[in-house]
């Protein structure tokens, strides 16, 4: 009885002893996988810092003049046949105030279509 209770405990204790090794290893390893996101993360905000000054650079007017000046391009307005208006991102609670405007077009351009066929009151002035 004595030697199945020392076997007993001796093996709880091995079994206690491998979860806490176990945990370690563990807590290493999420140590180790933190750091590389970290240092993933700082050198993703490093790249983002250089990719916003580049865009800001590359549409700055003064640099765009400089370009088309050093290619000797003449640069005129457009006409309204060359103009494409196209979508563009809208964040979610500017999106509803651009529904609603364009909305809102849509409605006045109907009723100026309908005010076409209606006749104007004051142009027919009647002189008795």
């Amino acid at each position: 009885m004595r030697i199945s209770r020392a076997i007993t405990s001796i093996g709880i204790i091995t079994l206690i002893a491998l979860l806490y090794v176990h945990q370690q290893i563990e807590l290493v390893k999420l140590s180790y996988a933190i750091e590389r996101k970290e240092t993933k993360l700082r050198d993703m905000l490093d790249h983002n810092e250089i990719v916003v000054y580049n865009i800001d650079n590359l549409e700055s007017p003064s640099r765009l003049e400089q370009v088309l000046v050093s290619k000797n391009i003449d640069v005129s307005f457009p006409r309204r046949a060359q103009v494409i208006k196209s979508a563009r991102y809208l964040s979610a609670d500017r999106k509803v105030e651009h529904v609603r405007a364009s909305a809102l077009e849509q409605f006045g351009n109907m009723l100026r279509t309908i005010d076409i066929f209606t006749p104007r009151a004051e142009a027919q002035a009647n002189e008795r």
